[in-house]
């Protein structure tokens, strides 16, 4: 075999008339998108912070929107990196609907809607509502069961910013009269304790003891210094006020926040979610997370978690929604051996453990496994949930909500029948056959008369053609 001739960058600099459309391949995930959903209900909920007729024109909210879901899907979090691809990548380009030529808005635009203008969240809870709402109508949601877990995201914080949380502390009756006298006397504070908040003339001065507070001081001590340990109820990070102390024993604890996901055993679509601080126990955000699935999921039958989530106010409330609760007890919960039930918390355990090791006590594990877990690793592993981008705790729920709507986009891309159903199916396959009908009822040009056919393609009126010249 011959060696090839030598290939230089001279056909990189030639003029070419290309149509990015046909640069990307028929089975693109983000081309199915396009294809599955219509995007124009985010103009209609983006409106009201938009002013009408005043200003100068924005960026476009669907462009937005579909930047930070194409983040979410690609695992990027840094902005200038997502805005970087996204010039790069010609799937991308199509997808958001910019041209070889065009130019991408700035990270500072992408930041300022992600952080300021959206940042209630209201954009974020209906675009996760929609994702979920098609993967129903595509049947990707069975809707009887779902499995709950929770995990941890690092906060953008560091353990050195923590510092002491400080409390007031009442001064002793007993001793009011006398600091009182020294305060009048202008006479030194002994090394005990230092008042606050008394002015003369005030309501605490003259020896009265009502609002009267003081800081508790050490008592002097000798010695080496001992350790310090830190805790939420001591110590409060100076950078993101909102982030908790959370760690596994045996290990260092970092500054984190929590993450709870409810996630459907058809296709592993995530059917609810909530960010919040990760303090206090984990179990108390299982009912609104109930109140989330059962609205998106009305003939939902039963739940499954781990026992982390086990206790009886959850029992309870899985109950009052006459939900068949899969949660087994921690072996505390229990009664000793040989030894019956006298609390009904323990009552409660009991039936718990016999419904976790009945044949579908059993399958709910197996299937809180695999779906919870799966959908936490990918979240994390694949998508940008494993460290929070911006500090508070709002923002930790938009970061999710946006990761979990990429996860129903991505089961709606890889899962979605071909012979599609509903209304967004219904609405491709309209344009699809009146777009096959123009293209039957225009004339084809004779291969032979190449002349008069780019004759014809060049007075073509601009609205007409979406031809692009590269300068490359």
């Amino acid at each position: 075999m011959a060696m090839g001739a030598v290939k230089g960058q001279a056909a990189t600099l030639q003029v070419e008339m290309v149509c990015l459309d046909e640069l990307v391949p028929a089975g693109d995930r983000y081309r199915k998108l396009d294809r599955l959903v219509d995007w124009s209900f985010v103009r209609e909920l983006a409106a009201p912070y938009y002013a009408e007729d005043v200003g100068r024109p924005s960026i476009d909210p669907i462009v937005l929107v579909k930047l930070m879901v194409a983040g979410a899907l690609e695992g990027i979090g840094s902005t200038r990196e997502l805005l970087h691809q996204a010039g790069m990548r010609l799937d991308l380009r199509r997808f958001l609907g910019f041209g070889l030529g065009e130019r991408l808005p700035a990270h500072q635009t992408l930041s300022h809607a992600h952080t300021r203008r959206f940042v209630d969240a209201a954009l974020f809870e209906r675009l996760f509502l929609r994702s979920l709402e098609l993967c129903k109508q595509h049947g990707l949601v069975e809707g009887t069961h779902v499995s709950i877990d929770g995990f941890h995201a690092e906060a953008d914080a560091a353990l050195k910013s923590l510092r002491a949380s400080l409390a007031l502390v009442s001064a002793p009756e007993a001793d009011a009269g006398d600091q009182a006298e020294r305060i009048e006397d202008a006479a030194p504070e002994p090394a005990g304790q230092l008042l606050l908040g008394a002015e003369p003339g005030g309501p605490g001065d003259g020896g009265e003891a009502g609002g009267r507070v003081a800081l508790s001081l050490a008592e002097p001590r000798s010695g080496p210094t001992p350790k310090r340990k830190s805790s939420n109820a001591t110590s409060v990070s100076r950078t993101d006020p909102e982030a908790k102390l959370r760690g596994k024993p045996g290990q260092r604890p970092h500054l984190v926040y929590r993450g709870q996901v409810a996630v459907d055993r058809r296709r592993r679509c995530i059917v609810a979610c909530g960010g919040e601080q990760a303090d206090g126990f984990e179990g108390d955000a299982v009912e609104p997370l109930l109140d989330r699935a059962r609205f998106a999921c009305p003939e939902l039958a039963s739940i499954a978690a781990d026992s982390g989530f086990a206790a009886e106010r959850v029992w309870r409330a899985a109950e009052r929604r006459r939900l068949t609760a899969y949660i087994p007890p921690q072996p505390t919960m229990l009664p000793k051996a040989g030894e019956q039930a006298t609390t009904e918390a323990q009552r409660q355990a009991l039936a718990a453990r016999e419904r976790c090791k009945s044949p579908a006590g059993i399958e709910a594990h197996r299937r809180r496994m695999t779906d919870a877990e799966g959908a936490i690793s990918e979240l994390k592993n694949e998508g940008t949930l494993c460290r929070a981008q911006r500090r508070g705790r709002a923002h930790f729920h938009v970061q999710l909500l946006l990761g979990c709507t990429a996860v129903n986009c991505k089961r709606l891309a890889d899962h979605a029948p071909q012979a599609q159903s509903g209304a967004a199916a219904q609405t491709a396959a309209t344009q699809a056959a009146a777009n096959a009908a123009d293209a039957a009822a225009q004339p084809q040009p004779a291969l032979a008369d190449t002349a008069s056919w780019l004759t014809r393609l060049l007075t073509t009126p601009p609205s007409l053609w979406n031809y692009t010249i590269s300068l490359n």
